[in-house]
């Protein structure tokens, strides 16, 4: 056991002229890179289709104004069950993101349009509160 934990650790080994270090043990979300290397990190997110974009400013006026917030609104309902947009639609406006009074016909419109909330307008306005 004690000779487990003098393994996990960063020796550096340093000799005139050089640049190396030995890292030993688990190291993970580090970027390694040389001096003077440009570093570029994504976040994994995929940019907007053009569709997505065009939804995303559809959205934007019913998140006032926040093309942000529509962004993050129209990708996480993407693959969600009717019932859980409808409960995300209503956390959203209780934590004042969303306009109240876009939160029913012209964002039910906007959604079922695009093919992303298919049940009707009086399914959605029994479950939007």
């Amino acid at each position: 056991m004690m000779e487990e934990q003098k393994n996990k650790g960063v020796v550096n080994h340093f000799e005139a002229g050089s640049n190396c270090q030995v890292f030993n043990g688990p190291v993970s979300g580090c970027v390694f890179a040389m001096p003077g290397a440009n570093v570029t990190q994504h976040t994994g997110e995929q940019p907007l289709s053009r569709e997505e974009d065009e939804l995303t400013n559809l959205l934007k006026p019913m998140f006032f104004g926040s093309e942000e917030e529509a962004k993050a609104f129209l990708q996480s309902v993407q693959r969600m069950k009717p019932t859980q947009i409808t409960a995300r639609v209503n956390q959203l406006i209780g934590e004042k993101k969303l306009s109240e009074l876009s939160s029913h016909r012209d964002l039910w419109k906007v959604l079922h349009d695009c093919g992303i909330y298919t049940p009707t307008e009086s399914n959605w306005n029994q479950q939007v509160k």
